[in-house]
């Protein structure tokens, strides 16, 4: 066992759930359906050592999903349907994030305000265009009705 696996077993923690496992997860939500999960995809957006957020969007729904391994297993936060997401096969959802700390930020979509997410996640690239390209990776496609 390795020092870190043998440190976090002493202190109580679980390792973190994996992207697939993530993705998953999504069946625990109250509002999931008959989701598209082979298509679904997950944006890690916050990570420390003992929690982890993730978005995971799928054909109907993009899903918030906090991983604190501290307790037994993740947990759906909330979830948006595609409807609120989209209008006439565009993103209409408003996607806003400003600074919070040095490391962190703010992410508010739609009605769901104030997420932190770590900004070394997204160096280099723009937090509101990754959870844009994931909705159109799962909700846009050219079978959308």
């Amino acid at each position: 066992m390795e020092e870190e696996e043998l440190i976090a077993k002493l202190l109580g923690r679980r390792d973190f759930f994996s992207m697939p496992d993530i993705i998953e997860f999504v069946k625990n939500s109250g509002n999931y359906t008959d989701d598209n999960l082979k298509k679904a995809r997950a944006l890690k957006i916050f990570q420390t050592s003992k929690q982890q957020t993730w978005l995971v969007s799928t054909d109907k729904a993009i899903y918030c999903i906090l991983d604190d391994n501290r307790k037994d297993k993740p947990i759906v936060r909330w979830s948006n349907p595609k409807s609120v997401i989209l209008t006439d096969n565009t993103i209409s959802i408003e996607i806003k994030e400003r600074d919070y700390s040095e490391k962190s930020g703010l992410l508010s979509i739609g009605k769901r305000m104030d997420w932190l997410y770590t900004k070394k996640l997204f160096k280099g690239s723009d937090i509101k265009k990754e959870i844009k390209n994931l909705i159109k990776n799962t909700m846009l496609s050219s079978d959308f009705p």
